[in-house]
Formats: C-alpha cells, sequence, structure tokens
C-alpha cells in the first residue's frame, strides 16, 4: 500500500500536507498550552493600589459614578463629617452605614490583581469595563482627600468563576486612567441608589416594650390598640358598640408596623411643612417612653417626622423614669432634624380607620362557652 501510495503523486503530496497540518496542530496546541502554563506560574496577586491601605484612614470623600445611559451619568458622593462619621450631602448630609464605608474602604485598599486580562480596549465592553461617560456598565470608585485622588477603579462584570480556590470574590477591573485589565481578588459594595447606603437605624423600641398604639391621635375617631405585660397580641380598646376586632394579626400588625421597618427616603425636616391637623400615631411603651409621628403627603407620597419624650404617668408604680428620659433623648437626636418618607405598605397600616380594623359584630361573637364546654 505504501509502495502505490508512493507512486501516486498526487496521493503522496496530500498525505504529507495532512501529515504537516497534524504535526503544526499539535505543537500549536503544546505552545499555547506551555504559555498559558508559563503565565499562570509566573504571575504573583499584588495588590491594585500599592500602600492604599496605609493611607484609608486619609480618605474623607467617596464618590461611585455610573452611567445612566443618554441622560449622562450619576455620582453618590460620601463624605466623612467634622466628628469622623460618613454622611450622604445629598440628603442633607444624613448618616451613611459605616459598616457599607468600612467594606468600600478596605475592598479597594485591600483588592489584589489576581489574573491579567487584556489591555486592548476595544475588549473593555466585553468585560463590563467601559468607563460610565462612555455609556459603559463600569462603576467607577475614588477615593479623595480634599482635592487629591488617592485612587480611582472601575469595576465590571463579575465572571462565571465568581470566587478562587478560597472562596475570595473575583471581578474583572481596571484601574482608571489604564487599558490594562484584570480579573480582580476581593468584594465592595456597588449600589447606584444613594438611599441603598443611609444608615438604617429607624424606630429600633424592641416589640416587647411596645404597650399601646393610637392611631389618628387628636381627632374625632382615633383607634386605641393596646395590651398589658407579658401579652403577646393586641387588642382595640375602643371598638364601637356593634362592631369588633377583625383578629389578632389585624390588630398586631397595626400596632407593630413601624418596627424594624425601613425607609424609603429622608429630608431635613424644614423640608416639608406639617399642618397643625396633620394625622398622628403616638406610640407608648411599657417604661415611659412615648414617640409621636405626625404625617404628612407630598406628591402622592406619606412623610413623617417624629417627637420622643419621657412621660412619668406611662411608668409602674416603684420603677425609674431615667431609662425613659435616656432613650427619647436617643431617639430625638437621631430622628428630629428630618422626616422620612415611609414604604407604602407601612403608611397603608399607620393610616386604617376603625371601619377597616373592626368589623360588624355576629351572633357567634355574642356566646360564650358554657363551664361544661370548657370542660375537657
Amino acid at each position: 500500500m505504501w509502495q502505490t501510495l508512493w507512486n501516486n503523486k498526487p496521493q503522496r503530496n496530500l498525505a504529507v500536507l495532512a501529515a504537516a497540518t497534524f504535526i503544526a496542530v499539535i505543537a500549536a496546541t503544546i505552545a499555547v498550552v506551555n504559555d498559558r502554563s508559563s503565565v499562570r506560574t509566573s504571575f504573583v496577586p499584588y495588590p491594585l493600589f500599592e500602600e492604599l491601605d496605609a493611607k484609608l484612614d486619609r480618605v474623607d470623600r467617596i464618590v461611585y459614578t455610573a452611567s445612566r445611559g443618554m441622560n449622562g451619568v450619576s455620582q453618590i458622593e460620601l463624605k466623612r463629617n467634622a466628628d469622623g462619621g460618613w454622611v450622604a450631602p445629598s440628603r442633607g448630609g444624613y448618616p451613611v452605614s459605616e459598616s457599607l464605608i468600612k467594606k468600600t474602604l478596605l475592598g479597594v485598599g485591600q483588592m489584589e490583581a489576581y489574573e491579567p486580562r487584556t489591555a486592548n480596549p476595544e475588549w473593555h465592553r466585553n468585560l463590563g469595563l467601559l468607563k460610565p461617560e462612555d455609556i459603559g456598565s463600569a462603576v467607577r470608585v475614588e477615593f479623595f482627600k480634599g482635592e487629591e485622588r488617592l485612587a480611582g477603579l472601575l469595576v465590571g462584570k463579575v465572571p462565571e468563576r465568581a470566587v478562587d480556590v478560597k472562596g475570595e470574590g473575583l471581578i474583572y477591573v481596571r484601574r482608571d486612567g489604564e487599558d490594562e485589565t484584570f480579573l480582580a481578588r476581593g468584594r465592595l459594595p456597588l449600589y447606584k441608589s444613594v438611599n441603598d447606603w443611609l444608615d438604617t437605624a429607624f424606630i429600633d423600641i424592641p416589640r416587647e416594650k411596645l404597650a399601646r398604639v393610637t392611631l389618628w391621635a387628636g381627632t374625632e375617631t382615633p383607634v386605641l390598640l393596646s395590651r398589658g405585660p407579658g401579652d403577646e397580641n393586641f387588642a382595640i380598646e375602643n371598638a364601637p358598640e356593634g362592631r369588633v376586632s377583625r383578629g389578632a394579626a389585624v390588630a398586631n400588625k397595626a400596632a407593630t408596623a413601624i418596627l424594624g421597618s425601613p425607609f424609603d427616603d429622608v429630608a431635613p425636616a424644614e423640608t416639608l411643612e406639617f399642618p397643625d391637623d396633620a394625622p398622628r400615631a403616638v406610640f407608648e411603651t411599657f417604661d415611659g417612653l412615648r414617640l409621636t409621628m405626625l404625617m404628612a403627603g407630598e406628591g402622592g407620597a406619606l412623610w413623617a417626622k417624629f417627637a420622643a419624650e419621657a412621660d412619668p404617668a406611662l411608668v409602674p408604680e416603684g420603677e425609674d423614669i431615667a431609662p425613659a428620659e435616656k432613650r427619647a433623648e436617643e431617639l430625638n437626636a437621631r430622628l428630629s432634624a428630618w422626616t422620612y418618607k415611609l414604604p407604602q405598605d407601612l403608611g397603608n397600616q399607620l393610616t386604617q380607620t376603625m371601619d377597616l380594623l373592626t368589623r360588624e359584630a355576629g351572633p357567634a361573637d355574642a356566646m360564650s362557652p358554657m363551664p361544661e364546654q370548657m370542660t375537657p
């Protein structure tokens, strides 16, 4: 067969060409594998910003920039105030989450270049690293000390392999102003709304301390929801004759809706006028704290402002009013300078009327179990 193939010149040439192609493919594959292996073994991860870790205590301003498509860019500015706390200037200086600030500072300061990627600008979009001014999806994170920029980082896509072998987060990044890109190791917050950065501490009264809630306080039709010490459920104190509560679950939800609830937005207290007859809700605790909430509408939204006080009349005989006084002082320091936009569900709960919280009593409501019915 080999002799026949050798004597047939066209077939011989075709066989030689096929063999040469096969050898070239094998050689190229070996070269690529060796090249990748060389890169993988020779590249040692290193901090994206050398010595930034030592300068983090100097940072007094953080700026996040993201694209808004054809509408330009949006920026979130976070600043350190004179007391050392961090605030959002666009929200009148409202405090932002210290834990998120810490995660951002450490996230950029300790982020490492884990693997090099491309330095070709034409590939930046594929990695999500096209800058926001070019309608790119990258988020720019910048650290400043006064007007001096200490670091600028463009953060892009999260790869399919989102963590390394040690479980550390991976993301595509490039230093602002440079074309070289990296698969980086590290994590940091990338919230694009300033409200996501705000300190969520709001009405943090423990549920077990809440004794009485009055909806529509100061009107002719208030709703009084109360319970005794040790009771789990709230009851409607002043249900009109012929009407009964729609159930403990309904009363409890209305009474405790504000506890642990977030807020949708915030503004300085003087931003919104609250009329003298504004709807009020009053929250009273077993240890003497009273929190009054005024509500007003603006653009279809419900806004609220708060005032706290300690009332000795609410304190059980023999107990000290001092803890309630201290708690009222803390709440006023946190809340009194602001007005809060309430989530719709919370607003709905706090503006419920007696008609919504009660129903017409039926024959079954008038019946009580006979003694023999209570005996097992």
